[in-house]
């Protein structure tokens, strides 16, 4: 750093190697370029004299009684030659009004609109459909706490965790024939169809009498019982999941069809042979997607039925005084379809229709709804599969949790029923295992557990506190698979305060469960959710912890291990200290420490713990100086983890997202300092911009928090180690630099502008950092900006050298801008960047042995002047109006600003008139070759002329002396160039400034101007 430093000391050019090509530009004779009109060479630029005391005109803080807003309306109108009488306003009363509607002719358009009524609000739909559409909404979402699934969650999740690669057999007598590559699949002597005639519907013939229509509806009742029980039944077997499912769709379809055409009987009669497809339960693993199928045909008859019922109760085609007429009718149709139902003989299919049809009762009488729903639930005893009797149990459930809500005792019935059929024994005797596809064990517990968990999620949004108490018990005198499934149901379904007041007990029961059903880490788990989402009595919470602590370290694997250490690790570290958290940290390394063959299996659950432990712990700032906290970061070394894993990534993001403000200890900082260069070292040809971007701006939040306070040579060799790691990511270098110069406006500061000798040679080396790494990076106008940052911050700590230095090296990056190979810049960020350096150069003195005068300024416009602009832009000649501005005002006697400390050119000549001549000889030239670009535009370029030749008008009036003939009338023809081809809006303006100033500065040559221009 040292070295760095003194190789920008001030001295001689011959320090400067870089800049040798540089200073010899500068030091030759600056001979202007060959121009063929003698008229323009004749015209010589002066330099007039700026007083700045007498130039500054404050502005005079004026009353006001007019709203801004209501002038500019006034001048609309009165432009647009309309006429506007403004109204008379009472007098305004001492209160807190609006300002803008105090202007207003007229009430508030904005609060017009929020008054007037929603056009969709009540004609979109006739009232008696919206509250249909509204009635099913609330039965679609009748379940509504968070935890708690609808039953298109629970249809999604059984269809996507039950499928089969077997074979199914689908029996029905609605097989249509079909050439399709799936019925083909299916081999000949099992591909059997047979053709089904619709049943008519004679009691809706027109003309029968009463009698005649009843005996007619008899014969129907038979015939649904013949084709139901007896009739013609054919199987095709060696279907795939996915044709099964075809074919079920397919019965859905034309059951709708067949109830669109009135066939009612066809459709019933469907419904019926699709429920038998429940009758049997072989494969087990498939039959709750089977369930779920065969669900959504009945649900599809159900809403069909209660729909036809539903209108025929509201329809308003009967006679005056007919309504009652209408329910009645429609109360006796309800009925007709409730005993085609129990018509049924078996007894499945007559269970789930009658369910399906529960709604219906409504427009009956709700308690015969209710009664109906208890005897359902009794009459599944007499279902001898449990698994059949189970997800029977669950239809019945989700039906009576629609018609009545409030209801708990069939629930109740239901959930001790099913505990009941566990305990008679689930699979026949001798049944082999290769039909089922896995353990029978495991089997039972994941298929029981779905309907054993929607019940007790029904249970559970209407119960009372005793109800949940009394399923508690049953848990505690439970045993087997029953015990197993019903803890896991109730953790995953009751509510959550009630499990945190019983979360001692049920860890308890927890460690009972040794039957084959949910995994003892996995009820672990589901307790630790509900006590991070309700807090247990804080008496409870300390042996809580131990209890469960003990069952979790006994956890053989050490991936479920971590799983279930890192939820209850949030539970510690919302409730106790980051002692705690230290110890339970140091079991997790134990663990992880006897399973090193497997390291980085564990980093994505290892740096879940970090991000656990930061975000929930109630003083995150301890963790960082807890042994078993850093031990854990330091397991993820730098050459340990592989590129693109994406666990450095995260747990750098987790460490930034949750600390608390500034990095300041340096072993943490010495940490993160690995972890980013990890992230660094991963990047390499195949990382796309995107993910460099990211890369990037991760580091530099992290750069960036780092703080060591006053220690600000800690600091900076943090910095140069930061620029060692991250060598290859030029946003980072960037952002290193920008934070080396904050670095030393903040020495700057605290020394309040007045340099020891030991902070002099910090900021000189903070200068030499900047000035070493910038040129590093690939792109020149990123150095151009870089350089002049550095050097600005140079120049303010007085180390004129290093500033100097930089300055040299942004001139240098103009020449490389041009020819550059990176995307050119636009004119307009160019304009502003040699604007902002020439400004600068302004303030900033001249080397000591410098000759001539203004050294840096004439580099600055033979770098200019040297550069192979593109002949089709105007950028040579805007740059070159900028720098007229800057040396115009680098050779007043007096400089317009200075740089803190530092004196300025003005000072160091002392007015001496090689300043103005060397400044005049530089200008003179500029203008000459900005007068040949303009006289240069032509045909369809000419309308270029006018933005450059207003700009150049403007830097004439402000810094040249109009007495010369030559230049006023230059001058003349520029102005007219204005009038011709600028906006008349910005010609007014311009004539309006140039009247009021040539009164205020006596300047009798610019009145000439303006009345030359009106001419």
């Amino acid at each position: 750093m040292d070295r760095a430093a003194e190789a920008l000391t001030p001295g001689t050019p011959s320090r400067y190697p870089y800049f040798t090509s540089l200073s010899l530009a500068i030091s030759g004779p600056y001979k202007p370029n060959n121009n063929p009109s003698g008229r323009i060479m004749s015209v010589v630029w002066k330099i007039r004299v700026r007083q700045w005391g007498l130039e500054k005109n404050p502005l005079i803080p004026e009353p006001t009684t007019s709203h801004p807003l209501q002038g500019v309306k006034d001048r609309t109108l009165k432009q647009a030659g309309l006429v506007y009488e403004k109204k008379s306003r009472p007098t305004v009363q001492p209160m807190m009004i609006d300002p803008l509607s105090s202007v207003l002719d007229g009430p508030d358009p904005l609060s017009d609109l929020l008054g007037a009524s929603d056009p969709l609000s009540g004609k979109a739909f006739p009232s008696a459909s919206r509250q249909a559409m509204e009635a099913d909404k609330d039965t679609e979402m009748a379940i509504t706490d968070s935890r708690h699934s609808t039953w298109e969650q629970h249809r999604a999740f059984i269809l996507s965790n039950f499928t089969t690669t077997g074979t199914l057999t689908f029996t029905s007598s609605f097989l249509q024939p079909s050439d399709s590559a799936e019925s083909r699949a299916v081999p000949l002597h099992r591909r059997v169809v047979k053709t089904q005639t619709a049943v008519t519907e004679r009691h809706r013939t027109p003309g029968m009498s009463g009698s005649e229509r009843i005996r007619a509806r008899l014969e129907q009742l038979d015939t649904l019982d013949e084709m139901s029980g007896g009739g013609v039944v054919r199987e095709v077997g060696g279907l795939t999941q996915e044709e099964f499912t075809h074919r079920l769709n397919g019965l859905k379809q034309e059951l709708t069809e067949a109830w669109q055409s009135d066939q009612r009987v066809k459709a019933l009669k469907i419904a019926i042979q699709c429920v038998k497809l429940l009758s049997l339960s072989v494969p087990e693993h498939f039959y709750p997607s089977k369930f779920v199928l065969v669900i959504d045909i009945l649900d599809t008859l159900a809403s069909l039925v209660y729909q036809r019922l539903k209108f025929k109760s509201q329809s308003e085609n009967f006679p005056v005084g007919g309504s009652d007429t209408g329910k009645l009718e429609a109360q006796e149709t309800t009925r007709n379809w409730f005993y085609k139902v129990a018509s049924i003989r078996e007894l499945l299919p007559r269970l789930y229709l009658e369910a399906a049809l529960l709604p219906c009762y409504s427009l009956i009488n709700v308690q015969e709804g209710e009664q109906a729903l208890s005897r359902l639930s009794r009459m599944i005893r007499g279902i001898g599969d449990p698994l059949m009797a189970a997800y029977a149990r669950m239809y019945v459930c989700r039906m009576g949790f629609v018609i009545a809500p409030t209801l708990t005792q069939h629930i109740s019935e239901s959930i001790e029923d099913f505990l009941h059929a566990l305990k008679q024994g689930l699979w026949p005797e001798g049944e082999a295992d290769m039909n089922m596809g896995e353990d029978k064990d495991s089997l039972a517990a994941r298929v029981f557990f779905p309907p054993l968990e929607w019940m007790m999620q029904c249970l559970a949004s209407c119960a009372p506190h005793h109800i949940l108490q009394s399923i508690l018990r049953q848990c505690e005198e439970g045993e087997g698979l029953g015990q197993n499934l019903l803890v896991s149901s109730l953790l995953a379904t009751f509510p959550h305060h009630f499990i945190a007041l019983q979360a001692l007990p049920l860890t308890h029961l927890i460690a009972g469960c040794s039957y084959p059903g949910k995994l003892q880490h996995e009820l672990l788990s589901s307790l630790g959710v509900c006590v991070n989402q309700a807090a247990p009595p804080q008496q409870q919470q300390l042996p809580l912890l131990n209890a469960v602590w003990k069952l979790i370290a006994r956890v053989p694997n050490t991936k479920d291990y971590l799983s279930t250490a890192g939820i209850w690790l949030e539970f510690t570290a919302k409730h106790f200290t980051s002692v705690e958290v230290n110890t339970l940290l140091g079991d997790v390394l134990k663990h992880v420490g006897t399973d090193r063959s497997h390291d980085q299996t564990h980093y994505p659950a290892m740096l879940a713990l970090v991000s656990t432990a930061l975000t929930n712990s109630t003083d995150p700032h301890s963790l960082f100086s807890m042994k078993h906290f850093l031990g854990l970061l330091n397991v993820f070394q730098r050459d340990s983890v592989s590129a693109g894993d994406g666990v450095t990534r995260g747990v750098v993001e987790a460490l930034l997202t949750h600390h608390p403000g500034d990095f300041t200890d340096p072993i943490l900082v010495q940490h993160l300092l690995t972890l980013c260069g990890a992230l660094h070292d991963s990047i390499n040809a195949l990382t796309t911009d995107d993910e460099r971007r990211q890369l990037s701006q991760l580091i530099i939040s992290f750069i960036r928090q780092v703080n060591f306070g006053r220690d600000f040579e800690q600091q900076l060799d943090f910095y140069v180690n930061a620029r060692a790691a991250f060598s290859n990511l030029d946003t980072v270098l960037v952002s290193l630099v920008q934070c080396v110069c904050r670095l030393a406006m903040a020495t700057w500061n605290v020394m309040h502008s007045q340099h020891s000798g030991k902070t002099a040679s910090f900021v000189r080396a903070c200068a030499a950092y900047c000035f070493i790494t910038v040129p590093s990076l690939a792109y020149s106008t990123t150095r151009l900006k870089l350089y002049l940052l550095s050097g600005t911050v140079a120049l303010i700590n007085n180390c004129l050298g290093q500033g100097d230095a930089c300055m040299k090296a942004a001139i240098m990056e103009v020449l490389e801008i041009e020819g550059s190979t990176e995307s050119a810049p636009t004119s307009q960020v160019l304009r502003l960047l040699v604007a902002n350096l020439a400004s600068t150069l302004v303030a900033t003195p001249d080397p000591p042995d410098a000759s001539p005068p203004l050294y840096l300024l004439r580099g600055l416009t033979n770098a200019l002047r040297s550069s192979s602009w593109q002949k089709e832009t105007d950028i040579q000649a805007v740059l070159s109006i900028s720098l007229l501005h800057a040396l115009s005002a680098a050779s007043q006697d007096s400089l317009p600003y200075h740089i803190h400390s530092v004196e300025g050119n003005d000072s160091l000549y002392g007015g001496d008139p090689k300043v103005q001549q060397e400044a005049e000889q530089l200008c003179t030239t500029l203008l000459h070759n900005i007068l040949l670009h303009i006289q240069s535009l032509t045909g369809i370029h000419e309308k270029r002329c006018g933005p450059l030749a207003f700009s150049l008008f403007w830097c004439i009036v402000t810094w040249c002396d109009l007495t010369q003939p030559q230049m006023m009338k230059v001058t003349s023809q520029i102005w007219s160039l204005v009038l011709k081809h600028c906006h008349p809006e910005t010609v007014v303006q311009a004539r309006d400034w140039i009247s009021r100033h040539s009164v205020h500065q006596k300047h009798t040559s610019l009145a000439q101007l303006v009345r030359h221009g009106q001419a």
